[in-house]
């Protein structure tokens, strides 16, 4: 989100999103909509554009707000904000910590509503294709997590499994066909030094017979 492109693509996202939701061309416009947008590093350019033609203001560390747009906005920038506080924020990104995605995982073990889970579903779903080597290689080391996010990662820990599985057998064929190769070039380098003495013992012998034309006067 380096430009206004992205930022007004967002908008016109909730436009439609606006449109289709709405029963009525009455509900249109009384629906209500924010749109929250979220970001790893602060887009200071941007909030200095969106600053010359709206109000903006910080809220609080990390939650930056856009006034006098046709929807409430918000801009979240995750790195400002407090781990602790917003778990589920700041594990949008793809630089997370093993203690964030245990914090992560802890967090949805408590949740009891039903949509609460769906919706930190989806988090997990982002948090772990953004950040597939950490979750990959806890996986692998058999790290400990709860039963509830196990059920929600279990499409991806298959995904997992079955993408280590083809890694590890195309390294352990490649590695079997570099073996092969090498005994190869082995087996032909012997017959080469093979050939080679070969030829060097001829080369003494032709030699020798040289001498002996010579020394009994016969020109060779």
């Amino acid at each position: 989100m380096q430009d206004g492109g992205t930022f007004y693509k967002a908008l016109a996202y909730a436009c439609l999103y606006k449109d289709e939701m709405a029963n009525s061309a009455e509900e249109v416009f009384n629906r209500d909509t924010t749109v929250t947008l979220v970001r790893e590093q602060k887009p200071k350019k941007l909030l200095q554009r969106l600053g010359e033609q709206y109000e903006v203001a910080r809220r609080s560390d990390g939650i930056y707000r856009i006034y006098g747009m046709l929807f409430p906005v918000q801009i979240l920038v995750t790195k400002e904000l407090d781990e602790k506080g917003h778990v589920f924020l700041t594990a949008l990104t793809r630089t997370m910590s093993r203690e964030q995605a245990r914090r992560l995982m802890d967090e949805v073990s408590k949740l009891k509503n039903n949509e609460d889970k769906k919706n930190a579903d989806s988090v997990i779903n982002v948090a772990s294709e953004a950040n597939m080597n950490l979750f990959k290689k806890m996986i692998q080391e058999g790290d400990q997590m709860c039963e509830e996010l196990k059920e929600m990662l279990a499409p991806e820990i298959v995904e997992f499994k079955i993408l280590l599985a083809e890694q590890n057998a195309k390294l352990a064929d490649k590695d079997a066909r570099i073996a092969d190769k090498n005994a190869k070039l082995a087996e032909q380098n012997a017959k080469l030094a093979d050939k080679d003495a070969k030829l060097a013992d001829k080369d003494v012998e032709i030699e020798k017979l040289k001498r002996m034309l010579a020394e009994a006067g016969i020109k060779a």
